[in-house]
Formats: structure tokens, sequence, C-alpha cells
């Protein structure tokens, strides 16, 4: 039951916000009415200054042709005048289908020093839609022959390592459902990171615990900026109602921005509502999409399974027997392993570095294993860990357009 002492601040706070939201909306429609006035002034003196120029050609020849040269300039300059009242309608009913759109994403928050956008704003928000999701698969040129390195290009890449609640305004735990989503270069729509539902939400005891990431489906290209938006809420219970934790967006700048000598360890943090979020983040030079799979050959396996890179020694969790026991209804898992991410982007001359830790009555039990990238194709390699014999299988792929 909802806590009804509560209701009329919660009310007025959103009310509050509201006002504010409006407020900005009529100052930047005042800023375009201005705008609209001067082009409007500066379109009356260009034609003033027609009709200046056509009075002095005719004083100056004064006979029958210049009159006619004269019906002509009106028609053209009719046909501007016209021309230009087009353009100003569909302008302005542009204008207030995207001022309409971007209202939907515009909040107010003081952690943000008040209005701010909680979604990307740099796409047509009027024909965009930002809750599509990405239709781009993995492994697209896998298949695809090169004759030659001239025959494809390589991009920068992001690997996305954590997203943790750096500080709370409020105490551990806490329950959080919601979404995190990525929007690369190469169609901005929705790859998702984090997406649980209010029934399936995870438990975070610490500042220390990350989100537990699914994603992404596919290599993140990294040539504009790529942006991370996050909408995460606080699950309540019958004594508090949910509560938005974190709601904003973070831009990871492009290469188009900057010049990378190397592959890079970066962070973001999101303040906003009751929280900050910290994102941790590789940026990856001359990158291929690594997407892999595991499966048991012989015995089982229970543990961890991570990835990283050789410069970038931060890892992704792959696989946690104990994230994913809820999966298999507390029953062992079959010959293939599932896995939380599938998807690593390497440097396309580093290594990648797949670690398997078992776990067992004796203790701790690790395997590694070096993949060497390639463009395209598949690698396979093997590893025992413990009593178990694994395959693992790693498909290459450029990350392109």
């Amino acid at each position: 039951m909802a806590d009804l002492r509560s209701m009329p601040t919660l009310l007025s706070r959103d009310a509050a916000r509201e006002r504010l939201i409006d407020e900005a909306i009529a100052e930047e429609a005042a800023k375009e009415e201005e705008l609209e006035r001067e082009m409007r002034q500066y379109m009356e003196r260009m034609s003033l200054q027609a009709k200046k120029r056509r009075l002095e050609r005719n004083l100056d020849a004064g006979d029958d042709e210049d009159d006619d040269e004269d019906d002509e300039d009106d028609g053209v300059d009719e046909e501007v005048r016209e021309e230009w009242e087009r353009k100003k309608l569909q302008v302005i009913e542009e204008d207030a289908l995207h001022r309409k759109a971007a209202r939907r994403i515009l909040d107010y928050d003081p952690k943000q020093g008040g209005l701010y956008y909680t979604r990307i704003y740099c796409v047509n928000l009027h024909s965009f839609d930002l809750d599509e999701e990405s239709p781009l698969p993995p492994m697209r040129y896998t298949d695809v022959v090169y004759k030659s390195p001239k025959d494809y290009e390589l991009c920068e890449g992001v690997n996305i390592l954590s997203v943790k609640i750096g500080s709370l305004d409020v105490d551990f735990p806490i329950h959080v459902y919601g979404t995190v989503v990525a929007r690369d270069s190469l169609d901005k729509k929705c790859v998702y990171l984090f997406c649980r539902d209010r029934q399936h939400s995870q438990t975070i005891n610490s500042k220390d615990e990350s989100l537990i990431l699914t994603g992404p489906k596919r290599g993140l290209a990294l040539i504009s900026s790529t942006f991370v938006e996050i909408n995460l809420i606080i699950k309540g219970d019958e004594r508090q109602e949910d509560r938005e934790l974190s709601k904003g967006v973070l831009e990871i700048p492009g290469t188009e921005q900057r010049a990378l000598k190397g592959c890079e360890l970066e962070s973001l943090s999101l303040a906003t509502r009751l929280s900050t979020v910290d994102l941790m983040y590789g940026v990856v030079r001359d990158a291929v999409e690594a997407t892999i799979s595991i499966e048991v050959l012989a015995g089982e396996f229970s543990g961890e399974i991570t990835a990283c890179t050789s410069s970038i020694k931060n890892t992704l969790v792959l696989h946690d027997s104990r994230l994913l026991a809820h999966v298999a209804g507390g029953e062992k898992f079959g010959p293939v392993i599932p896995l939380l991410r599938s998807v690593v982007a390497v440097h396309v001359k580093e290594k990648m570095l797949l670690t398997f830790a078992a776990f067992t009555e004796d203790g701790e039990i690790a395997s590694h294993i070096k993949c060497v990238p390639k463009i395209n194709g598949s690698s396979q390699y093997e590893a025992t860990v413990g009593s178990a014999v694994l395959r693992v299988n790693v498909v290459w792929s450029i990350i392109d357009f």
C-alpha cells in the first residue's frame, strides 16, 4: 500500500518540475519567434534593395524594354517570396514537432544543474523511434572473403566493463530494475546492456557491485559518439513506493573528436535522482568483434568465465554459475554453457585472454586461453579446468556499417 503522507510532496515536486520544463520550452519558443522576426526583416530588406536596383535601372534607361524587364523582376521577386514562405512554414512545422518530441525527454534535476535531456537528442526526434532495438546482429562479416587489407576498414570499438552505483542517497541494499542501453555509430538504436523488469530486479548491496550486464549483443562501433542511456528504478515494498534511482544519458566521445594512440580505459559518471552511476569502459583501437560460445565436452563445470584484452586487464564477466543458477531452476547446465555476455571487442594486433575459474571442493582452479584475433572466420580452443573439458568457439568479424 502506498504511503499517503508522501503523496502531496511527490505531486508538488512533479508539478514544480513540469512548471520549470514549461518555462524552458516557452523560452525556446520565444527565441524561435525572434529568429523568425529577424529572418522576415532580412527578407524585407532584400526585397527593398531589389526594388531600389530596378528603379535605378529604369531611371537610367528610360525606355519600354526596361518596363518589361521590371515586370519580369517582379515575377521573380514574387517567386522568391513564395518559396521563402513555403520553407518558413516547413521549418516552423518541423520545429514544432521537434520541440513536442523534445519535451518528452526533457526533465529537471538539481544534480544536473536544472533542466537536462534524459535521452539522446542528436537525432530527428519527431521521426526517430527512441525505443527501437538495433536490428544489427553480431558476426555480420564473418563469411566475407577479403582479397587484401584494402577490401575492409577497421574502426574503433567499445567494451562496457561495469555499471556501478558509485554513491547513493538512500541506504543499501536496494533492488534495482530498468534499462541501460548503448547507442553507437552504426544506427543509434538501442543495444541493451541491462534490462530487467520489476519482477526480476537485481539486489545491490554496496557500491562495489556492478549491475549484471547481459549485453551488448554485437560489437559497438566508436566513430561518432556512443551514448549510454540509463533509466534505473528502485523497487519499493508495502511501505515505500518505487523511486527513480538514475535517469539520463552519458556520451562517450567518438574518434572524430580525438586522436587515440592506443586502447584506453575510461570512465564517466551520471549524477541524477538518488545516485551517481559510474560507467567504466574500454576504447579499443582497430577493433574486431569476437563472438564466443562454450560447451562442455567432458565432466561438469561450475564457476566463472571472464574475458579481457592484452592492454586492458579489466574483465568482462561472460559466465557465473552462481548468477545463472536460477535459469536452470537449480539443475545443472547442459553441454552448452549459457553466457551472460558473448561479444568482446579486441584490437586486431592484441590478444583476448579467457579465464576459466572452476569452483571445487578443494578451492578455485583456473585455466587460461589466449585467443589471436582474425578479421573473419573462426577459432576453436580446448581448456581443461578441474574435471571439465571445455570447447571454446570464437567467431570473428569486423565492426562496420
